[in-house]
């Protein structure tokens, strides 16, 4: 209206400024349109790259792990012994402990006696051995005699040093005579020569109780006859070693 109104010569002179108003216009709507459709797009990209991200979750606390309580164990209530119990655990005690004692000794015996046996053996074995080794002369006597004679006393000198060299050889000494008299009066004869025999080595250092003495009369010969090479040789008395 505005243009229909105005002269014709004024007409010409807007319409090219008209012209110049609604390009610009076109070109801002244009621009207006094109900034919009560019925020749609980033604003879908936006929401496209939300949509492949990992959502957001709020931090959360593991909860801690309670450790079970122990559970208490009932209470045991033992009951005191009786004075019958108790008596009868202290003889059960004693009895144990006899039986140990009792133990104890018959092993202590028994090594005792084994210990024993063993020295024995051993004495027995050094006693045999000696007794082969130790030669002891006999010694002879006169007719009806118990007194030692002169030439005789050399032999006994002899078998005390052989004896004292060998303390744990044991000796019986022999009384014997010749077949004549009595038999009860050669075993008085007899006797009285082996004592005369063990008071003479007694009197040479040998102890009295490593010697015993015994009378044979005339029953153990040394040589048979009736006569008086026979008599002179059983008229003796023999030292014999013992174990």
């Amino acid at each position: 209206m505005l243009l229909t109104a105005c002269p014709t010569g004024y007409n010409l002179f807007l319409i090219p400024a008209v012209k110049r108003i609604e390009m610009k216009a076109f070109r801002c709507l244009l621009l207006a349109m094109l900034i919009l459709s560019w925020g749609l797009g980033v604003s879908c990209a936006r929401k496209v790259i939300h949509s492949e991200a990992t959502p957001y979750a709020p931090f959360r606390a593991e909860p801690k792990s309670v450790e079970p309580r122990p559970v208490a164990k009932p209470e045991v209530i033992t009951k005191a012994p009786s004075v019958d119990q108790l008596a009868a655990m202290e003889r059960e005690k004693k009895l144990k402990e006899e039986a140990l004692r009792e133990e104890a000794l018959r092993e202590k015996e028994q090594k005792e006696k084994a210990l024993k046996e063993e020295t024995a053996k051993r004495e027995t074995w050094d006693r045999e051995t000696i007794v082969e080794k130790i030669n002891l002369e006999s010694i002879y006597f006169d007719f009806d005699q118990a007194i030692i004679r002169p030439d005789q006393k050399a032999v006994m000198i002899k078998n005390a040093e052989r004896l004292k060299t060998n303390q744990q050889v044991r000796l019986r000494i022999e009384g014997n005579c010749d077949e004549r008299g009595t038999a009860e009066y050669n075993l008085a004869l007899g006797q009285k020569r082996a004592d005369a025999a063990k008071d003479f080595l007694e009197g040479l250092g040998i102890s009295n109780k490593r010697m015993l003495t015994i009378s044979y009369g005339f029953e153990r010969p040394l040589e048979q006859g009736n006569n008086e090479a026979a008599w002179t040789k059983n008229r003796r008395v023999d030292f014999v070693p013992i174990r």
